[in-house]
């Protein structure tokens, strides 16, 4: 069996963004960058169970945001997984993605597979 056990496609993307926790924004970047979730460095103060938005701003007046929650935290570094976001933010981030990924064809077969599940 694989180590890897992430069944999502992940980018290396060091894109500069920010995360507000209540009405604290805090200045991260991303390590890395799944239609599920995010790894974030630069959140320090980032607790795991923390509720949280990311802004992934792409150009001016276009930006991804996407709710979640810290799944992990450590140091430095904390992981969001993804819970909401609209249609558009969901667009620019499957595009960002499948653009980015090495096997681009797998992000949609992941898409597929959720889907099948409903």
């Amino acid at each position: 069996m694989d180590s890897n056990k992430r069944r999502n496609t992940r980018i290396d993307a060091g894109f500069e963004a920010y995360i507000t926790v209540g009405d604290v924004v805090t200045p991260v970047s991303t390590r890395n960058l799944s239609l599920k979730g995010a790894l974030l460095d630069g959140c320090g103060d980032c607790a795991e169970g923390t509720a949280c938005e990311l802004h992934l701003p792409l150009s001016p007046g276009i930006r991804i945001v996407v709710s979640g929650k810290i799944v992990r935290a450590k140091g430095d570094s904390a992981a969001m997984s993804f819970r909401e976001m609209d249609e558009l933010s969901f667009t620019f981030l499957h595009r960002l993605v499948t653009l980015n990924a090495e096997r681009p064809e797998e992000v949609d077969e992941e898409l597929l597979r959720v889907f099948e599940r409903l």
